[in-house]
């Protein structure tokens, strides 16, 4: 019989782990016993530890204890360890298998009802783990497990957690008259942030919906203090200036971060996340409960690290917290009744910010140039606000506050944004002003409103990404009294405010994940870029004179088939950086139960000095999300075998040396090559043999392998097009683009998905049924790039001629073949920088156009690594999701 502890052993040297070797006596109990550790390891997950046959046999579960049968979780079987092991709370130090402080989370007795190979029935006798759960084999792999509950949930009245709740809003005002009703505190000059958790996962939303987490590295810890618990937070992003002060402006670099900036802002301009609100938590809404509930189930979760903290709050000390923020030079108060509800995406009068110095935001509708000192920047910014009719005011103009970087930034931004006419209704900037599309949102500090409405001695604070113009609107102080009229549904027993009272769950209030906002509308009507709808009703209604091949008769509401829920990301199995040594000439592994031979790890491939070690790591991290999409797929590898700087070559014929347990498929290619032979990355232990021999770019089919069909393989499962940017031309065209193909495909009710190419374009996919052929969707796609070329021909080609794409974006259609390759979802390009062609969100697309920042949509290895575990794969509907295109009459 093996010994059941000579893996533990091999893996740990004790002269450095404070763990038990296995060879201390240990007392026998009567029942069999049970642990569950809470690990801090690279990342956190709980190890669950059974007795069994003098061992403890244990699963790391990534996302936590399942506490209902309507949710299994992933539980990986990891080598046994030693019984000692069952009063084992120590920090395991650097460097050593399994790092991290490792505390006890739950422990007790167990019942066997089943123990069988690939089987265990048990029921647990715990504080915290009870009850009857079932864990079973579900892979190929033998350390591929699932843990079940097999009782009734813990908690039969827990609800789903949202995927996110809206913020409330505050109203401007003074201090009430009757403080002892009302807990003050401090008003930080940050950003808003909506945090939620759940066990081994973590995003930071912003006010807007927008999906944060990648700006605040520091932040994700958090995850790690909230434990198992499901929660979600309302507090506010704060940067410190040198004197310590929270301040707008130090925010301003962290805010608009990309890439690789980011790490190291956040060491340079740390953020601290104040936590003021608790929304949800542990299977039950909080937002209708009131402040004082909250506040105390808030503080009871005890959230103080390095960057969080829950700061205080004062009932009926206004006054006193007032003139102690005026003293410190801070920006005001926050007033809260303590008997108010949380309203969900509303501004209510039981919230009120009370500042020492008038401060809002605008809408930028114009400016005027500068001249002198500031000739080519601009002079002023003309300003605006939205009236009751959702007319935009004009609202004075700010000329101080702006240092020289900021100013070139606005003018690029006004530029580009520039119109004709003016926005704004009744009332008009000076002459000389010039106009823009009124998008951007400022926050400006002044002195008082003038008599006509503009403010007075004005100065430029920051731009306020995470606003929306037509929210802004003009400030004026809400009076503070009995709780009448509105603010009556605010508190706990009056009338339930909009959606009802447990609102987190209700469709007005709690938004289905970050990309809500985002509709099949599209760009407004006066984007230059936006096919007005009288032009697509033409195309997609038959009119001879506009050409349009399509059947549609009419044009209807986009109502685009529902898009499966992506799923939580697996865990790798095993660390890449404990798989993979970092450094040698020739390895040997084992994984999932194959030997691979590894070489030259330590050489670097990129410039940077990323190495071949480095490859195989990203690689078997990535695997779990990036497998479903390959496998099956004729897989061609584009090979850099002297690194990104030299010469690459195409490999289609699978090696003839390659491992007999490397699959293949056979695809008759014409005359020339004959039958071809493509790999086929099924499984990790493929993908890294394929990584081991330099295979830097991974170029998949649109089709599955099927030896059997004609041409050696199946219909597209996706129709896709290929966004390139022309010279003079960039990514942000190629997100103008993506949005217009996105308009016109909804309106044949196609949901399309969008990632990074990885070098300097986008790429789109439908996924198709698994009837489509190519003699469908290669002509469907000439036409709609045809289409769009008539319609926005400053901005859009169809045709690969060089001379005809400067300064535009080409839709290859010509993609949609059988005998073509498209780089892959999750696969690294060879470019300077180990740069990676990343699935983004509508949102994010958006954004960058807006932005006008190309560096929005770059993605390395390491941040990609980040985004899937925070977001799972958002390519994951492409796998479950089937459409059909219209028919066309050519």
């Amino acid at each position: 019989m093996a010994e059941p502890l000579r893996d533990y052993r091999r893996k740990r040297s004790f002269a450095d782990t404070p763990e038990p070797s296995g060879d201390e006596d240990v007392a026998p109990a009567d029942a069999p016993r049970f642990v569950v550790h809470e690990h801090h390891a690279t990342r956190l997950h709980w190890d669950l530890r059974l007795e069994h046959d003098g061992a403890l046999a244990s699963f790391a579960i990534p996302n936590g204890l399942p506490t209902d049968p309507r949710h299994n979780r992933k539980a990986v079987h990891t080598e046994d360890h030693p019984l000692k092991y069952l009063d084992f709370e120590e920090t395991i130090p650097e460097g050593n298998y399994g790092a991290g402080e490792m505390t006890i989370w739950d422990a007790g007795t167990f019942e066997v009802e089943k123990w069988r190979e690939g089987e265990i029935i048990a029921v647990f006798s715990g504080e915290r783990l009870t009850g009857r759960y079932a864990l079973f084999h579900a892979g190929r792999d033998p350390k591929d497990w699932m843990i079940h509950r097999m009782d009734p949930p813990v908690d039969e009245t827990a609800e789903e957690m949202p995927a996110a709740i809206e913020p409330m809003l505050a109203r401007p005002g003074t201090l009430p008259p009757r403080p002892d009703d009302w807990a003050f505190e401090v008003k930080w000059d940050g950003v808003r942030a909506m945090v939620r958790s759940q066990p081994g996962r973590f995003s930071l939303f912003s006010r807007a919906g927008n999906d944060i987490t990648g700006a605040y590295p520091e932040l994700r810890a958090l995850n790690r203090q909230l434990s198992s618990h499901e929660a979600i937070l309302d507090g506010e992003v704060v940067a410190f200036d040198d004197d310590g002060r929270p301040s707008f402006q130090a925010l301003q670099s962290r805010m608009h971060a990309r890439g690789a900036h980011v790490k190291r802002l956040a060491q340079e301009r740390p953020v601290t996340l104040m936590v003021f609100d608790l929304l949800w938590l542990d299977g039950h809404p909080l937002v209708d409960r009131p402040w004082t509930e909250r506040r105390a189930a808030l503080e009871e979760l005890g959230l103080d690290g390095d960057h969080w903290q829950t700061p205080g709050a004062y009932v009926g000390q206004g006054e006193g917290l007032l003139a102690a923020t005026a003293e410190q030079g801070l920006e005001g108060v926050i007033a809260k009744r303590t008997d108010a509800i949380y309203r969900p995406g509303r501004r209510s009068d039981a919230w009120l910010k009370v500042k020492h110095e008038l401060r809002q935001e605008f809408v930028v509708g114009g400016w005027i140039p500068g001249k002198g000192g500031r000739a080519g920047v601009l002079g002023s910014l003309q300003l605006g606000v939205y009236d009751a009719d959702g007319a935009l005011r004009y609202a004075g103009g700010v000329g101080t506050g702006f240092d020289q970087e900021t100013l070139k930034i606005l003018t690029a931004k006004l530029e580009r944004l520039e119109r004709r006419t003016s926005p704004y209704e009744g009332r008009q900037p000076p002459r000389g002003a010039r106009f823009c599309t009124p998008s951007l949102v400022v926050e400006v500090r002044f002195a008082e409103w003038t008599s006509d409405g503009s403010v007075r001695h004005g100065s430029f604070q920051g731009l306020r990404d995470d606003k929306d113009a037509h929210d802004v609107v003009r400030e004026t102080p809400a009076t503070t009294g009995p709780a009448v009229g509105e603010d009556e549904t605010d508190a706990v027993g009056g009338a339930p405010a909009s959606g009802g009272g447990s609102t987190a769950k209700g469709a007005s209030t709690a938004k289905q994940g970050p990309a809500a906002a985002s509709s099949a509308a599209g760009p407004a009507a006066d984007d230059p870029h936006h096919v007005p709808d009288d032009v697509l009703a033409a195309a997609l209604g038959g009119r001879a004179e506009k050409g349009a091949p399509v059947e549609a008769a009419v044009v209807r509401e986009p109502e685009p088939p529902a898009v499966p829920d992506v799923p939580e990301p697996d865990e790798p199995e095993v660390e890449p950086e404990e798989l993979i040594p970092s450094s040698g000439k020739s390895v040997e592994i084992e994984v999932d139960g194959r030997t691979l031979k590894l070489s030259n790890l330590d050489k670097a491939l990129y410039p940077g000095g990323f190495t071949k070690a480095d490859v195989l790591r990203y690689y078997a991290a990535v695997a779990p999300v990036a497998l479903p999409h390959w496998r099956g797929r004729p897989m061609t590898l584009k090979r850099y075998p002297n690194g990104v700087d030299e010469k690459a070559f195409f490999q289609k014929h699978a090696d003839r040396h390659r491992p007999d347990w490397v699959r293949t498929t056979p695809v008759p290619h014409g005359r020339k090559e004959g039958v071809v032979d493509f790999v086929l990355l099924d499984d990790l232990p493929t993908l890294l043999w394929a990584a081991n021999l330099a295979a830097i770019e991974l170029h998949p089919s649109l089709s599955l392998g099927a030896p059997d069909a004609p041409h050696g393989v199946s219909g597209p499962r996706a129709l896709v097009f290929d966004l390139d940017p022309g010279p003079g031309a960039s990514i942000v065209d190629c997100c103008r683009v993506a949005l217009a193909v996105r308009d016109v495909l909804a309106r044949f009710e196609i949901r399309a998905f969008c990632k990074t190419s990885g070098s300097k374009g986008l790429q789109m996919y439908a996924p198709l049924a698994d009837d489509a052929s190519y003699d469908e969707t290669k002509p469907f796609a000439r036409w709609l790039a045809r289409f769009l070329e008539e319609h926005l021909p400053d901005l859009v080609v169809s045709k690969m001629a060089k001379e005809l794409r400067h300064r535009k974006v080409l839709i290859d259609w010509s993609q949609n073949d059988q005998a073509k390759t498209t780089i892959g979802v999750y696969s690294l390009r060879a470019r300077e920088r180990p740069s990676v062609s990343t699935p983004v969100d509508w949102d994010e697309v958006e954004a960058c156009e807006r932005s006008d920042d190309p560096g929005t949509l770059v993605f390395l290895a390491d941040e990609t690594l980040g985004r899937v575990r925070r977001r799972g794969d958002l390519f994951a509907p492409l796998l479950e999701l089937e459409q059909r295109l219209p028919e066309l009459h050519l």
